[in-house]
């Protein structure tokens, strides 16, 4: 079997539910048996509360950065400690490591893992050291990605879109500490290097994920070269 990547959007996973841990954790171990998997997850509300505080009394963005990675590790240790044994009990810290780890059958969960790279770029840079066949990017209450961004006029989802015109969509957002909500620069230019395949789909049910894994038809956009 291939590996397989899936980014969770950290809204998804904070505040936590039990009851969407226990689908999510359930359907985790299910797509088990489709492919080997790699988990990151984003740090969410939380993360963008300490943020926009910190950020208002005028905290540099680069440690704005380090406290969002600090959130989005306890998002990945939460889901690491539901997915016990098939996941070490605590966030993996490096590529080198969560490679170790998907090597030795088990589910790395990484968080955020240095300044300046959201945890999408964490996503495809494992994507691409694992040869991973897709990224899954499981988005909070949206379906793909759209154009214009959703709450405009004219608002349509694409089935399909190239490196270059995502790009020119995230070039709507700014690219700062807490404000990566789909995509970013530095995880797209990793994704055109190696290639990497992404899925965005919503992510509110966890069952969506055993949904692409069969190879069902999934509301969602694909990143691709074709």
């Amino acid at each position: 079997m291939g590996y397989v990547v899936v980014k969770i959007s950290g809204r998804l996973l904070s505040p936590p539910r039990s009851d969407y841990y226990r689908i999510l954790r359930d359907s985790i171990l299910e797509a088990r048996s489709f492919a080997n998997l790699a988990i990151v997850c984003g740090g969410g509300p939380t993360a963008r509360g300490y943020i926009e505080v910190l950020r208002d009394i005028g905290v540099s963005e680069a440690f704005l950065d380090i406290i969002g990675i600090a959130v989005s590790r306890v998002n990945a240790l939460a889901l690491a400690l539901a997915l016990m044994p098939y996941s070490p009990p605590r966030p993996i810290e490096g590529i080198e490591e969560a490679v170790e780890v998907a090597l030795r059958g088990l589910i790395p969960v990484l968080g955020g893992l240095q300044p300046g790279q959201s945890t999408n770029a964490v996503a495809v840079a494992l994507a691409e050291a694992l040869r991973a066949d897709i990224v899954i990017n499981m988005l909070a209450g949206v379906n793909g990605v759209y154009v214009p961004p959703p709450g405009f006029e004219g608002s349509r989802r694409l089935d399909r879109v190239s490196y270059e015109e995502l790009e020119g969509v995230i070039r709507r957002y700014p690219q700062l500490a807490g404000t990566y909500e789909l995509f970013d620069n530095v995880a797209l230019k990793v994704a055109e290097r190696s290639k990497v395949r992404v899925l965005f789909v919503d992510g509110s049910d966890p069952r969506v994920l055993i949904r692409v894994l069969r190879g069902e038809k999934v509301e969602g956009t694909m990143l691709a070269t074709t």
